[in-house]
Parts: structure tokens; sequence; C-alpha cells
């Protein structure tokens, strides 16, 4: 017994390349098998022996993942990969427009063809950010007819679910594309934004982003909520900073929905309002010489009875105005249990509801919590009141 030695030199050669080959192999398998667990469903595309997370969308935009340098590029698209592949492709015909808040680079990478439009991750941007997007994006693909877009992701020129059915088609493997509940909202929002002449296949992007529309939420209310006592919540809008396309939420209204029927939890809901408001089919604020009366009835009365509905009633409505996120919590620290987004813009009859699936990146708790006749409202007070009369029973 005992181990056997060999000479000094003897094998080193032969070993040093058997060794070399296996890391190679194992450099290899473990890059491709995680960057296929990291891309999950999306299409990959294999270019002159690069195996990257990007797919043609149309024959002039291009989705891909972040381009990532260092650690990151074990896992991430590997940013000489990106550009070599770009610069073989396209070369002096693209330009890359980085969405990303968490991370940037230098643009030279792309030989200064790259702008970055940041929004928070797996939330929406909004609807100005959206418009300059859409503008230069435009303008790109206009100047040339062999210029494409790099983007990391969208899809433009459509019908709202003919973008989206198309961005799941190509980029993924399971048709599942933008599952984002609130981007699909504002995708809605865009389409109805964008005036695109009649038989007209191409034409300049015309796009009117409405006035600043302000709006009071005077009720958040939680149908059907089960095991769960309370659900507390963060009402926050994006706010525009000077010399910064990035809009941060800011926090405008925090506290906690509470079971309808407890002792201190108020009974008043407000039905009835004054108003001067809502516009006609014409788009134009109709002349009336006397306000109108506009009736809010509480129609799930049902369902508060046989349900636990939770609800909070603020009795100094809250204005917010253009781009509003409500978040969700188990807890007033942690424990996020869903979110929602939409703009203040597009609310018709004073009222919004949100199913399970209305809401964005619901979890295993979030899940938990709702019930079959689950569903988020938010009940705000008409444009331009001038009056509120008192509930009926308070006459």
């Amino acid at each position: 017994m005992g181990v056997k030695l060999s000479k000094p030199g003897q094998g080193t050669a032969a070993n040093t390349s058997v060794v070399k080959i296996q890391h190679q192999v194992i450099n290899y398998l473990s890059r491709s098998f995680i960057r296929n667990l990291v891309s999950k469903k999306r299409r990959r595309m294999l270019v002159d022996g690069y195996d990257l997370d990007m797919t043609y969308i149309t024959n002039r935009v291009l989705a891909m993942s972040f381009p990532a340098e260092r650690i990151r590029a074990m896992y991430r698209n590997p940013m000489w990969q990106i550009k070599c592949v770009l610069d073989m492709r396209h070369k002096d015909h693209y330009k890359v427009f980085n969405l990303c808040i968490e991370q940037a680079y230098d643009p030279s990478h792309f030989h200064g063809r790259m702008e970055r439009f940041p929004f928070d991750d797996n939330h929406v941007p909004s609807l100005r950010m959206m418009k300059e997007f859409c503008e230069s994006v435009d303008s790109w693909i206009s100047s040339n007819p062999k210029n494409i877009v790099v983007v990391h992701c969208m899809v433009h020129g459509m019908a709202a679910e003919d973008a989206l059915q198309l961005y799941a088609d190509r980029r993924t493997t399971d048709g599942h594309g933008v599952s984002i509940p609130s981007q699909r909202r504002y995708v809605g929002y865009w389409e109805k934004l964008l005036s695109v002449p009649k038989g007209i296949s191409r034409s300049p992007l015309n796009v009117h982003l409405p006035e600043p529309c302000n709006r009071e939420v005077r009720r958040i209310r939680i149908y059907d909520a089960v095991n769960i006592k309370s659900v507390f919540f963060v009402v926050s809008q994006l706010e525009e900073v000077p010399d910064q396309r990035y809009q941060p939420p800011a926090e405008v209204s925090k506290n906690c929905c509470r079971p309808i029927r407890d002792a201190w939890q108020t009974t008043v809901c407000d039905r009835y309002y004054y108003s001067i408001t809502e516009s006609n089919d014409s788009g134009k604020q109709p002349h009336l010489k006397e306000s109108r009366l506009v009736v809010q009835m509480d129609t799930e009365i049902p369902v508060i009875y046989q349900k636990t509905c939770l609800e909070y009633h603020y009795k100094t409505p809250v204005k917010v105005s253009g781009d509003v996120r409500v978040a969700f919590y188990e807890k007033m620290i942690g424990g996020r249990l869903f979110y929602l987004c939409f703009n203040t813009t597009f609310i018709s009859n004073n009222l919004l509801q949100f199913t399970e699936h209305d809401l964005d990146k619901v979890g295993k708790r979030g899940r938990s919590i709702s019930g079959s006749a689950f569903c988020v409202e938010l009940l705000f007070g008409p444009r331009n009141a001038i009056g509120v009369l008192p509930a009926l029973g308070d006459a």
C-alpha cells in the first residue's frame, strides 16, 4: 500500500490539458444552466456561438435583458457579446434604450447610442415618460429605414391587445409576456392617447397627454378578505424632479383597513355629490348652467354583511393626481401583499375595482387572504365637486 509518486514533470502537460478542458466544460454548462434559469420562459438567441437572452419582436424592435459586466455576466447577457452581435448585424444602425432604474452603464459601450428611461422594476412609468420614450423611438426609427431599436423591453405601434400578444408570442415560450396587470393597464391607456389616421400605415407619432386630473380618495375597501383582520396600505404618486427623467413615488397617505362592522369604524358613506364634471362624448366639457347630481349607490351591501370586508373611510379626503400607486401590506413595515397602479385621468364613475387578477405581484400570502368574491375598491369624489350632500338618513 502507499501512494505512487510520479517523477517530476511526468504527465504534467497532459494533466493540465485535461483540467483545462474540464474547467471549460463546467464553465460552459454552469453559465448556460444559470442563464437559462434566470431567463425562465423568455426566448433566447444563438448567434455565432453566443447564447443570449434576446428576441426580435419585429424586424426593427429587439428586446433583451440587461447587458451585464463582471460577475453578473455569468447569468445575464455579457456586455461584450451583445455589443459584438449588434455591431455585426446592425452596424451604425442600432440604438439601445435602457429602462432599468437599478443599473446604468457607459453609453460608449454602444458608441454613445444609448438613452435611459428609468422606472421602478415591475411597476409602470409615468404617462409623460411613455410619451418621451415613444417619441425618441419613433424619431430614431424614422430617420433611416435600416435603423432598429434595442429595448430592455416594449412593443410599439398597434392595438394594445395585439401588441401585448405579439410581445408574448415573440419574447416568451409560454405566451406570457407582459405579466404585470398595471403595465397592461398602461398599455391600454397609451392606446387611448395614441392618434393614428385610419388607412395610413406609417405616420408621425401624434400623442396629446391629458391635462392633470385631480381626484379625491374618499374610501378604500377590500371585499371578502379571509384569514386576516387588518390590511395596511400606502398611497403614493409619481412626482416630477427638475432635470431628472425618473419620477420617484412620493407618499401621500398611509393607514389601515379594518372590518367595516367594528364599532370605531365610521358608517358614513358618501353617496351623493354635486358635480359639473364628466365630459361628453366629444371630449369637451358640457356647458351647464347648474351643477348636476351624481349618485354613487353602494350596491355591495349583501357582500358586506355576508363576507369579511375591510375598509378605511377618509374623514378628510386625500387628493391625488396623475400616476398613482397603492401598496397593501400585512404589516406596516414589510410583508407586502400586492399593489396596484393607475392614472387619475382614466377614472370613470368615481370608482375603481380590482380583482385578484388585476393586482400586481400577488404572492402566496396575498392569495391566501383572497376569498371567492375578493375585490379591492377605491371610491373617489367627482371632478370639480362644489358640494357634498349628506348620506341618506342624515338629511
